[in-house]
């Protein structure tokens, strides 16, 4: 197979009908320092005030209370000149689907004011089917000015599974349909049919239809406040900002990577289960050089496409990439992602798990393939940035390598059919950083603003009862510096003789937050099932089991991707990862570990076995027995 290598398409190469008339500044047009950084920071506001019109209209908890979605404004060829803070690789790939529009839409059914576009095509510019986007034109003086959009993970849009991660697919044909750009809205009215149709696909119709609301609402503020700012400022000036903008977040990356050694960097991850019944482990492998200003991430080592968990290069890979950039070298750089694309580019053999040919199936794409190749790009620019004594302080180890996707479905505690997918492993573990520990329960490196969903809200919403969830000892990564704990949780039916749950995730079998420099990785994934229990009869005396040795019951430990029916004494469990630690374990300062083991951090075991620390039957550091036990440690690593 010939690689293929995926240069962000420029406006110049676009081809686009005439019938679509493009705004071009009247002349060359200059914009004083003052104006520019007023006009930028109300572009800025604007995405913001996106966002929050999105969590106020949206049902569903995955947007109101996780924050998985995106927004973004672009330019006239989709350069996208904002970008959100919601998840940033459902937001940084829309402009591909503008650029799909401006070439396949442009002549017919054509683009006019008022128009907004449905797309969920994974081979146009969605991660998987569930991410809905939904793109709008932006008109001034009768001519295409500007684009914006956002995109919501929908709770389902169809497929042989519910929720949409269809562990029994064997392609793409039994997964959720994926669209592409179809006009939903024109010159301002929802096209009914075609709704209809949208609707036709899910399991849950009135969250897909209150999202398709909110998408129209938070685009109809955009257009408001875009030509109000117009109207202020002039076209012109506005526009001569957006490239500016463009421009110099270009111009500072440049100049960055001119700070940082040119080489080559390499890390390899796996992918464990690739369906239902699948026991393989599969390669993700990134060699990514650094060349003066510029980098090339090359996936060309990754096994071949297989399964339900694939991503397309055009948007699961190349958005998986971009989010370490932006986290790890622009956190101080303005985000305006189409200046930023233009220092790099993404590299994969056509049919390999990161470069998906049409109808591999994609559905786990997202929370999987894409998700791994997000962690090679965080620890191969990690890697980068060791090589500078400055630019060292912005690496961040392994943060939060898998995700556990569990969707429950069936009656709620009301008597209403419910399906809903579990976010709480929005609160994975942080990597471990240069200088100290990772942060706790953290959040996801692809994602500034994700939540976790309170427990009672969770509770509230849908038919369970938690019996705990708290962070999970031993979770973070050991290392001179620890990687933040991931969590653990546990909840029984409630209200509800049973439900369904579906489980997708992946980390079973090997840790995905790596470490840094000598750094341990995590923990790994563990889904399990404890059946007829006695937690009732428990509950009922007042007692709620911390473990399952504190029940009685028949124990499952669950494969990565399984389906099964939870009934109303089964206890159900998951933890997902921590963070990868960074420097050897032996270089911590034992009191930090004491202090681990004194908060539940880490266990006795671990700090005797891993960090070569001993405490005395009170708790206290017993420092010669430290001493001698670090000492056999290093023997040990040196025969």
């Amino acid at each position: 197979m010939s690689k293929f290598t995926m240069d962000f398409k420029k406006a110049s190469d676009l081809k686009i009908s005439a019938k679509t008339p493009i705004y071009e500044k009247q002349s060359a047009h200059e914009v004083d320092p003052i104006t520019y950084q007023v006009v930028f920071h109300k572009l800025w506001q604007i995405a913001d005030e996106q966002e929050k019109t999105i969590q106020k209209i949206s049902g569903s908890p995955i947007a109101t209370d996780a924050h998985d979605f995106n927004v973004m404004i672009s330019d006239s060829y989709g350069e996208i000149v904002v970008l959100g803070t919601g998840v940033v690789m459902l937001g940084s790939v829309m402009d591909s689907v503008v650029k799909w529009i401006l070439e396949n839409r442009s002549e017919n059914p054509g683009i006019e004011d008022g128009d907004i576009f449905l797309c969920n095509d994974p081979w146009v510019g969605a991660l998987h089917q569930n991410d809905m986007a939904m793109i709008a034109p932006i008109f001034v003086d009768g001519k295409l000015f500007a684009w914006t959009g956002s995109t919501i993970h929908q709770v389902d849009v169809g497929g042989v599974n519910p929720g949409s991660f269809c562990i029994d697919a064997n392609d793409l044909y039994a997964e959720g349909q994926p669209w592409p750009p179809i006009k939903i809205v024109k010159k301002g009215e929802i096209q009914s049919d075609i709704e209809d149709l949208w609707m036709r696909q899910t399991r849950a119709p009135a969250l897909l239809a209150i999202d398709l609301r909110a998408h129209i609402a938070s685009i109809n503020i955009v257009k408001s406040r875009l030509l109000k700012l117009v109207e202020r400022y002039g076209a012109d000036t506005v526009k001569s900002v957006m490239e500016k903008s463009l421009d110099y977040a270009e111009l500072r990356l440049r100049n960055r990577l001119k700070e940082l050694p040119d080489g080559t960097f390499r890390h390899v991850d796996f992918h464990d289960v690739a369906q239902k019944g699948d026991r393989g482990v599969y390669k993700i492998a990134l060699t990514m050089t650094k060349d003066n200003d510029r980098l090339i991430f090359d996936f060309s080592e990754t096994d071949p496409q297989i399964g339900v968990i694939n991503a397309t290069l055009i948007s699961g890979t190349a958005g998986a990439v971009l989010q370490a950039v932006l986290q790890l070298l622009c956190n101080d750089i303005p985000w305006s992602v189409g200046g930023i694309k233009r220092v790099f580019t993404v590299e994969a053999k056509p049919g390999t798990i990161l470069s998906a040919q049409h109808p591999a199936g994609v559905s786990m794409g997202a929370t999987g393939s894409a998700w791994l190749a997000g962690n090679c790009a965080n620890i191969t620019i990690s890697k980068l940035l060791m090589g500078h004594p400055e630019h060292k302080e912005r690496l961040v180890a392994g943060t939060a390598g898998s995700w556990v996707t569990v969707i429950p479905m069936g009656l709620d505690q009301y008597g209403n059919p419910f399906l809903t997918m579990i976010m709480d492993a929005m609160a994975g573990g942080f990597g471990a950083r240069s200088f100290g520990d990772g942060v706790d329960t953290g959040g996801l490196l692809c994602t500034p603003s994700g939540q976790c969903p309170n427990v009672e809200s969770n509770e509230l919403f849908f038919p369970i009862l938690y019996l705990y969830r708290r962070e999970k000892t031993d979770s973070g990564g050991p290392g001179k510096y620890r990687g933040g704990l991931g969590a653990e949780l546990c909840w029984i039916p409630h209200d509800t003789e049973q439900m369904l749950l579906t489980v997708s995730s992946f980390g079973a079998a090997i840790p995905n937050s790596a470490g840094i420099s000598g750094g341990y990785p995590s923990n790994t994934v563990q889904v399990k099932m404890m059946r007829d229990t006695n937690i009732h009869q428990l509950l009922s005396q007042s007692l709620i089991p911390q473990d399952f040795a504190e029940m009685e019951g028949k124990l499952e430990i669950w494969q990565p991707k399984t389906d099964a029916v939870q009934q109303k004494n089964d206890v159900f469990y998951f933890c997902f990862q921590g963070g990868g630690g960074y420097g050897d374990p032996l270089d911590r300062e034992p009191d930090k570990v004491r202090e681990d083991v004194l908060e539940n951090r880490v266990s006795q075991q671990v700090a005797y076995d891993v960090y070569g620390v001993l405490l005395d039957g009170n708790g206290k550091l017993d420092e010669p027995a430290t001493e001698e036990r670090r000492q056999q440690i290093r023997q040990a690593r040196l025969a």
